[in-house]
């Protein structure tokens, strides 16, 4: 979320980069993705815990986020639709995800086949809006699959 927040108010530095008609498309998508290895690097160096979760995705957000970026800030048009697109739905996952009426959070099992739920769903507007057939078994099985379910029988 936080990274959505910094792409609607870039640094002026990265606009005068991006505005520039003179500097090829592959010289602005280089340095916006400098600025944001930049970025995840002062942030990495401030975790408490080095190799914790935050760390790992971090590492993740180094490939994801300066593609994201391009994406919102870059010339292309119809990229930048996509991104606002994949924006909101990433925003509409997280208010579900917090919403009493769509999740269950009595038991742990509940509380992960509703999320398993609403991240297929999420999975299948993304894949149609990109025209993009859904795989006929989505990715992810629930914890009962592999685990008795008395074992995450308390509640949450």
């Amino acid at each position: 979320m936080d990274a959505f927040e910094d792409l609607e108010n870039p640094p002026s530095s990265v606009l005068a980069v991006l505005r520039n008609r003179w500097l090829s498309d592959s010289f602005k998508e280089t340095a916006l993705a400098t600025a944001c290895w930049s970025v995840l690097k002062a942030k990495r160096r401030l975790l408490m815990v080095p190799d914790g979760f935050i760390s790992h995705f971090y590492s993740v957000s180094e490939h994801v986020s300066p593609i994201l970026a391009f994406g919102f800030l870059g010339p292309k048009e119809h990229l930048s639709e996509v991104c606002g697109f994949f924006k909101h739905q990433i925003q509409q996952y997280l208010k579900d995800m917090f919403d009493l009426d769509l999740v269950r959070y009595n038991t742990v099992p509940l509380l992960a086949e509703d999320i398993l739920q609403l991240s297929r769903r999420r999975s299948e507007i993304l894949l149609g809006y990109l025209g993009v057939e859904a795989p006929s078994e989505m990715n992810g099985t629930l914890a009962g699959d592999n685990v008795p379910l008395e074992d995450f029988g308390e509640a949450v």
